[in-house]
């Protein structure tokens, strides 16, 4: 009977995590496709000035996960996607920040200090090639 009172609380914490980690795992899909949709229309667009704007603008808008909890803001546009345009690729990184809803599992899995709370951060890259071809007139 001890050794069921000490292991009941662990048990009891993995079988509670099983639902966050899928949670996890819905929103790195999503933000891997926000990533990708963002790295494509700057890939495609023809203006150079203006992929970086056109990438966040399209990784914001395939990003259809919760924007805020509250006070805290989970994902921010201008603070949570990246775009690097060099060598003829544009790479575009985006971050969202995950509540995990269980304590001390965000501090064991690296904690968030981007938007504070008990949040996982979240990040996925994609990179394409700038399509070479015909110009505005």
């Amino acid at each position: 009977m001890v050794e069921f009172a000490l292991l009941a609380p662990i048990l009891l914490y993995l079988v509670l995590s099983i639902p966050v980690f899928g949670m996890f795992a819905h929103s790195w899909m999503v933000v891997s496709g926000a990533a990708r949709a963002g790295a494509r229309t700057a890939s495609l667009l023809r203006v150079e000035g203006s992929r970086e704007a056109a990438a966040r603008q399209a990784a914001d808008q395939n990003m259809y996960l919760r924007r805020s909890d509250g006070d805290l803001v989970l994902f921010d546009p201008s603070r949570d996607v990246a775009v690097r345009v060099r060598d003829g690729t544009v790479t575009v990184w985006v971050t969202y920040h995950q509540p995990s809803y269980l304590p001390l599992l965000s501090a064991l899995l690296g904690g968030s200090g981007g938007a504070g709370g008990d949040t996982v951060p979240i990040t996925a890259a994609a990179t394409f090639l700038i399509e070479q071809g015909g110009s505005l007139r």
